[in-house]
């Protein structure tokens, strides 16, 4: 499993890359996932619909008006994968949602989502993706990134990664928030 360690970019030297996405569907689960691969690093999205938000957190005990807050952001179950011989390392708090307006919209992290259910007396640290990520060759790690964006809502994910030195920086382009539920 990869290390969780806090990361301070001093100076950040951006290299435009070109990556092959993919993007397809299920047409079983009716959600769509987004996957690239470049220079090494590899990730992976998949869009986690609310009823399953819902079910999962519920499950770990947590509180019904907290697992509803939660089950009304963009929610997406990631997996994120160093396939270099060196070390990555992501800082998920760069990481921007950028709607068709133009307005930038930060994931809501680990840290944030701790922040709020402690004030609740709620412990819970689990399954959300953390700011910064750091992945030792081979190393992989998975779990949930939120935004507040709403049901079906449409957005290009800019995000980076560090690799010998370099930041690079891609993005997802027209990625879409699971639909609402059906009642």
């Amino acid at each position: 499993m990869s290390k969780f360690i806090l990361l301070v970019f001093l100076s950040v030297l951006y290299v435009p890359t070109i990556a092959d996405t993919n993007q397809n569907k299920s047409p079983a689960l009716q959600q769509s996932k987004w996957k690239t691969v470049s220079h090494g690093f590899s990730l992976e999205m998949v869009q986690v619909k609310a009823d399953y938000v819902r079910a999962v957190f519920l499950a770990r005990g947590l509180p019904a008006d907290v697992v509803e807050k939660i089950s009304q952001y963009c929610v997406f179950g990631n997996i994120i994968r160093n396939q270099s011989n060196a070390q990555i390392v992501a800082r998920l708090s760069d990481w921007r949602a950028v709607t068709r307006d133009g307005v930038k919209h930060k994931l809501k992290l680990k840290s944030a989502w701790t922040k709020e259910w402690s004030k609740k007396g709620i412990a819970f640290r689990w399954l959300i993706l953390s700011e910064d990520q750091s992945f030792d060759a081979g190393d992989w790690i998975q779990g949930f990134s939120t935004v507040a964006l709403k049901p079906g809502q449409q957005f290009d994910l800019h995000y980076s990664w560090k690799l010998q030195g370099k930041t690079y920086s891609n993005k997802f382009k027209g990625v879409t928030c699971a639909p609402a539920s059906k009642s």
